[in-house]
């Protein structure tokens, strides 16, 4: 029979094809899940991701699970992998978008891809747009020392342009810094290079530092003084005075008046030295002198109980 012809040489053939049958189907294959980031790509200029998911919390990554021989499973390096969104012809508002195998990049050669999770992209849509001109304001912690007062505090520069989702951004009308501790200073403080505290989600700045200046002196405090006499500066002859005394009320560092006494204050009329004898005079704004004047420099007169001084010059010479 012709069946039964070269049965040996038949036999042999199915064999070789029985093995070669065996070492391609045979193998064994696994299932290996992967944690991969999600790349978005495509987005227009104009336009900005404001978040991700219902909640607005970004989904960075998805888990996609992958058929392959245990030896390409084995091998397999997700950080050589990740999942492209395009984002070309998107509009604004609330986007749903579907991620499927063929957005897998990186992929080795033999592998499926049998399931991806999550299996869809979230995303709210926004205008970007750019804000000017937005201050920055100094957080300071904390109080100077007992005595002091913080009398100035500012950045340089003084204000920082934003750039992000519509929605936030026009809502910011301020940034500021991180916080400074001043408590127990006594002296002006300044700190460059202070980080801007983030104004939001997804919102960049022209700047992410300032310099902070914080100007810290003693308190200034006012003190009033009564029955100070009137003198004259500036003329050889006497005079008469009408009020012959004022009473002052004078402002200056803590220490300063503290120290201060009426024995150390008077009123002074600066005349220029030839003005009319014997005959009435009106002199406007005194003036304050403190003696001695090294240890009250920064004293100062607050308010007089009146403005002017009426004078009368004899022709008597001041003694010398």
């Amino acid at each position: 029979m012709k069946l039964l012809k070269n049965m040996d040489l038949k036999l042999i053939s199915l064999a070789i094809a029985a093995i070669l049958w065996v070492m391609v189907t045979g193998k064994e294959y696994r299932y290996g899940d992967f944690n991969i980031p999600i790349e978005v790509t495509g987005l227009p200029e104009r336009m900005i991701i404001a978040g991700r998911g219902p909640d607005a919390d970004e989904v960075k990554n998805s888990t996609v699970r992958i058929r392959a021989t245990e030896t390409v499973i084995k091998n397999l390096d997700e950080r050589m992998m990740f999942l492209e969104a395009d984002l070309s012809g998107i509009d604004v508002g609330h986007q749903t978008i579907s991620l499927t195998s063929d957005m897998v990049r990186g992929k080795p050669p033999g592998a499926e891809i049998t399931d991806i999770s999550p299996s869809v992209l979230e995303v709210d849509i926004e205008l970007k747009i750019l804000r000017t001109n937005v201050p920055v304001i100094p957080s300071l912690l904390g109080k100077p020392k007992e005595g002091y007062d913080i009398y100035d505090s500012y950045c340089i520069p003084p204000t920082v342009s934003i750039q992000g989702p519509e929605s936030v951004v026009e809502k910011i009308e301020k940034v500021a810094t991180a916080p400074v501790r001043i408590e127990g200073l006594t002296s002006s403080l300044v700190q460059p290079d202070l980080a801007i505290v983030s104004p939001g989600r997804r919102v960049s700045m022209s700047h992410q530092t300032v310099e902070l200046r914080v100007e810290i002196g003693e308190k200034i405090i006012s003190k009033d003084f009564s029955n100070i006499p009137v003198v004259t500066k500036g003329t050889r002859y006497e005079a008469k005075i009408n009020p012959k005394t004022l009473r002052v009320r004078v402002k200056g560092p803590v220490s300063q008046i503290n120290k201060l006494t009426r024995n150390n204050i008077k009123v002074v009329l600066v005349l220029n030295g030839d003005e009319p004898l014997q005959k009435n005079l009106r002199v406007d704004n005194p003036q304050l002198e403190c003696v001695p004047r090294d240890s009250f420099p920064d004293v100062e007169p607050e308010r007089f109980s009146q403005g002017f001084v009426d004078l009368w010059l004899t022709n008597n010479l001041i003694s010398p």
